[in-house]
């Protein structure tokens, strides 16, 4: 088990006085992208998101000099349509600020991709909350967000059964128990329903406490109220790597922390804490509508795995947050 996103070999490129810190700037002054970067044990990335689309992906290149330039796949298809030359293997002073801008421009124009972005949904929001806390984070904020799309890496898929199964095994449980308690009211055959694998952040607040944050649209009804097992699930799997491996894991969190504070992804003038106290679980929610069966149907799946596990404690610390740009988070008192 490992949980390290330093960046070894690419960090560089978007420092200050970088070749690619042109990049840097042009991504913090577009409120409609965002970076995400990171490592596991066979790449590490540099990678320009817009909404929940990877518009770019920057990936180390073994001729000196050079870079791989990647994408998701439709990005790439509308890049060679429109003869936008921005992928494949470059020198670093090939990637321009004029192609990437034209094509910015391309995709905005495009209803193809309004899914990622601009139906001011899940993307949107997560988007705007990521730079928030993030690159246009404030000395002054609560919390800075560490990483996203996180996940914590094994070094086979063996080792990942051994550590995750217990834990998945459970809450597949759970959603069974749920289905059969009532399908109608939270759905049939939840037993089948992927749970996922990648915490959305991971954030560090001033009082060292480290979030693991999962984040949800008003209009997912059902992602909402089923959220607790998907918390859960992240919860468990943090808690038993954090208390396996604490000091690799508070290490890799202030490692991933001073260099993203040296390029500037979170305010260099945010206060460090002192170390890692609590995980705390946290659930985000951007337009919430009080008129859906999002909350009574979420405190029933609470109710019903806290009876199926027999643990009146779980999730006990869960936060719950409304998000948006206007109020900015506002607890919900659930």
């Amino acid at each position: 088990m490992y949980y390290d996103r330093k960046l070894e070999k690419l960090a560089y490129l978007i420092e200050k006085g970088g070749p690619l810190r042109w990049l840097f700037d042009y991504v913090k002054n577009n409120e409609e992208l965002d970076f995400l970067v990171g490592k596991n044990n066979q790449k590490e990335w540099i990678s320009v998101y817009r909404g929940l689309s990877r518009i770019l992906t920057i990936l180390p290149c073994r001729e000196a000099g050079k870079i791989n330039v990647d994408a998701a796949v439709a990005y790439k298809s509308l890049a060679a349509k429109k003869r936008v030359d921005i992928y494949g293997k470059k020198e670093t002073s090939d990637l321009v600020i004029g192609k990437l801008n034209n094509l910015v421009e391309i995709v905005k124009n495009n209803p193809e991709f309004n899914r990622y972005y601009q139906n001011k949904k899940e993307g949107y929001y997560q988007n705007i909350l990521s730079r928030r806390y993030g690159i246009c984070g404030a000395p002054n904020d609560e919390f800075a967000i560490i990483d996203k799309e996180a996940v914590i890496g094994y070094a086979s898929e063996k080792e990942k059964e051994i550590e995750c199964s217990f834990f998945h095994a459970r809450h597949k449980n759970l959603l069974r128990v749920i289905s059969a308690k009532d399908p109608q009211r939270y759905g049939s055959n939840l037993r089948k329903k992927p749970i996922g694998n990648e915490v959305d952040f991971l954030a560090l607040d001033k009082n060292g406490n480290l979030l693991i944050i999962e984040y949800k649209h008003g209009t997912n009804t059902s992602g909402i109220y089923l959220s607790p097992i998907q918390i859960g699930l992240y919860y468990d799997l943090y808690n038993d790597f954090y208390t396996k491996k604490t000091e690799l894991f508070r290490d890799s969190i202030f490692s991933m922390l001073k260099q993203k504070q040296k390029i500037g992804l979170i305010n260099p003038a945010w206060p460090k804490p002192h170390g890692v106290k609590n995980l705390i679980p946290v659930l985000i929610i951007s337009e919430f509508n009080k008129n859906s069966a999002a909350k009574d149907n979420f405190l029933g799946v609470m109710d019903i795995a806290r009876k199926e596990l027999g643990d009146q404690a779980f999730l006990k610390n869960l936060r719950i947050y409304d998000y948006t740009s206007d109020t900015g988070l506002v607890a919900l008192n659930w």
